[in-house]
């Protein structure tokens, strides 16, 4: 098959009701339950030391143990903001100043204070005991003028729980990761290697992280193999032995064979993972947006992020048009060679390889 594609992919100021020059107070009930919260969190957090960004690689290696650590860290963040935003008189207008647009037209639903987490663990380390307490006591003491402005300050802060692979991405924002891995569908959990990740994420557009994955596919096929085979859990050993078949495929040029079996594996691994709640994250009728994705953690977001695209509805009997990129349905139920190439083979793969890793992550560790 071959690897050339001629045709295109795809792809302010704030304050209180009564005057607008004051920031809104809080009532001695409010600070007092506030300060109690925290002391709360320190005192659960106090014996927790997880590695800090600074820490050689080697200390990192075990990165379940750190994923727990930040996801567990977003939600206490989120219980922390809550008494704090349910307290301040905000209008609609008011609310429509703060430029994030994950403030823009939206109320102050729990959903919105666990997206306002979200973003603020995409983008720094707060640091779990005392870098949590001092976050929160900024917030009792900045209150809205903060939440105006911390989450453009923090977007090029290089973030500490990113997988192994784009931490040492200079200046790495999480939309340009968000672009790859939701827009276009291509996986950046755990691999491939720094610098193949790096090129995905600064290349311009869909079209230009194809040429990459057909340019580089044999150094994305090792990545992919080390990946899992360094996964040792028994919850992702069913799955070993048919990536290793679909990665051996690759290599030996059957690609048809080798994109067919990452898409049954695919949808095996979700089917699994999610039940039912798969059709939250995936294009159907009753889900038309990818608000569900919103409640993830950031390492979930990566990880899982790809689903939307390796979804994307396609019907035969409808008259429509095969994809060009990676999609299941129309790997499942189209044999094309539109669809059936050694690029979407190696995004198959690499979408396999990527939800193998971060299972493994997930699992207790012995």
């Amino acid at each position: 098959m071959s690897d050339d594609e001629n045709t295109k992919d795809s792809a302010g100021n704030s304050g209180s009701a009564g005057d607008p020059g004051k920031s809104p107070g809080l009532t001695p009930d409010l600070e007092a339950g506030l300060h109690k919260t925290l002391e709360s969190i320190q005192r659960s957090l106090s014996s927790v030391q997880p590695p800090r960004y600074t820490l050689p690689e080697s200390t990192l290696k075990n990165i379940a143990s750190v994923s727990r650590i930040a996801e567990a860290q977003q939600a206490q963040l989120a219980q922390v903001i809550k008494p704090l935003l349910n307290a301040q008189p905000f209008s609609q207008t008011q609310v429509a100043m703060i430029s994030s647009d994950i403030f823009k037209s939206h109320r102050l639903t729990q959903s919105t204070l666990n997206r306002i987490a979200s973003q603020l663990n995409r983008n720094t380390d707060f640091g779990i005991a005392e870098s949590a307490t001092r976050a929160a006591n900024r917030f009792v003491a900045q209150q809205t003028s903060w939440l105006q402005n911390i989450v453009p300050a923090v977007d090029v802060i290089p973030a500490a729980f990113y997988p192994p692979n784009l931490r040492d991405i200079d200046g790495l924002r999480f939309v340009e990761v968000e672009q790859v891995v939701m827009v276009d569908g291509i996986p950046l959990y755990g691999l491939p290697r720094p610098s193949t990740s790096e090129l995905l994420i600064r290349a311009d557009g869909a079209r230009k992280r194809r040429d990459i994955l057909g340019r580089r596919w044999k150094s994305i096929s090792t990545d992919c193999r080390r990946a899992v085979e360094d996964c040792g859990s028994d919850r992702v050993a069913p799955y070993i032995r048919f990536v290793l078949a679909a990665l051996d495929a690759l290599e030996a040029g059957h690609t048809e064979a080798a994109q067919a079996l990452a898409g049954s594996l695919i949808d095996t691994i979700l089917n699994a993972y999610f039940g039912i709640d798969r059709y939250k994250y995936t294009p159907n009728k009753r889900t038309r947006t990818t608000d569900a994705y919103d409640e993830f953690s950031v390492r979930q977001f990566i990880a899982f992020a790809p689903l939307w695209q390796t979804y994307q509805q396609y019907f035969p009997t409808n008259g429509d048009r095969v994809p060009m990129a990676f999609n299941r349905h129309a790997t499942a139920h189209k044999v094309s060679p539109r669809q059936f190439n050694r690029r979407n083979a190696v995004q198959g793969i690499m979408f396999a390889c990527s939800l193998i890793y971060r299972l493994d992550e997930e699992s207790p560790i012995s």
